[in-house]
């Protein structure tokens, strides 16, 4: 790998969070006096492997979107683009923005603002290495399976881990991805599952328990501890 290759932070901020039962995306709550996705972008903007920055937003909230960004001061090229309906959408738009042909870019979710330079620079270690990295931790708990609350089995925990993000992977591999998955009809959760419709391996880097997902208002209550 050349480090002449670009190197782009997709931030997917496109969604609205229903489950926080709040009227401002929870993209935009404020967490210890910045927003949400400001936290993020910091990161990725203090991270030296990452040369440019590209944001995604839900269209009509891009607007709002720059006024809660006003104390945001990038160092590095700082793009916003409006996102879709879907996150596959969102994260098309992220990449289409990327200029380069090729190079790599790194996929998170700005819902994630526990992301530390530590974790983004160990992906991409690995991925520069083996072709991809994808943040993921253990499973520490039982697991079971259940249908209509009971018990009907047990999951092997070693086996199980949850998937984070930053998702690192080539510019070019992702959009074939993307591509695959319009022309396939094939709807997925992350870039992860895209690019593995494609055959390609994936390889988990450790994540941190504090760049877990705010989904429920006691998510960035926690965070807001820890932080």
């Amino acid at each position: 790998m050349s480090r002449a290759e670009p190197v782009v932070a997709v931030v997917v901020a496109g969604g609205m969070g229903s489950r926080m039962n709040s009227a401002v995306p929870k993209q935009f709550l404020l967490l210890k006096g910045k927003p949400v996705l400001q936290w993020s972008l910091e990161c990725f903007d203090q991270t030296p492997e990452v040369d440019s920055i590209v944001l995604v937003l839900p269209e009509d909230r891009i607007e709002e979107g720059l006024g809660k960004l006003a104390d945001f001061k990038p160092h590095k090229k700082f793009t916003i683009v409006a996102g879709g309906a879907r996150r596959q959408d969102s994260v098309r738009a992220g990449v289409n923005a990327i200029d380069a042909e090729d190079g790599w870019v790194a996929v998170h979710d700005a819902a994630r603002p526990g992301i530390t330079n530590t974790i983004v620079s160990n992906a991409f270690k690995l991925a520069f290495e083996l072709g991809n990295a994808v943040c993921a931790m253990p499973s520490y708990d039982t697991l079971v399976k259940a249908i209509d609350g009971e018990i009907v089995g047990q999951i092997n925990r070693s086996e199980v881990y949850r998937v984070q993000t930053p998702q690192i992977f080539r510019v070019s591999v992702l959009r074939q991805a993307l591509e695959y998955a319009d022309k396939n009809g094939i709807l997925v959760t992350d870039e992860a599952g895209m690019v593995r419709e494609l055959g390609c391996k994936i390889h988990l880097v450790e994540g941190s328990e504090l760049n877990s997902k705010i989904t429920r208002a006691e998510d960035l209550d926690m965070l807001k501890a820890l932080l």
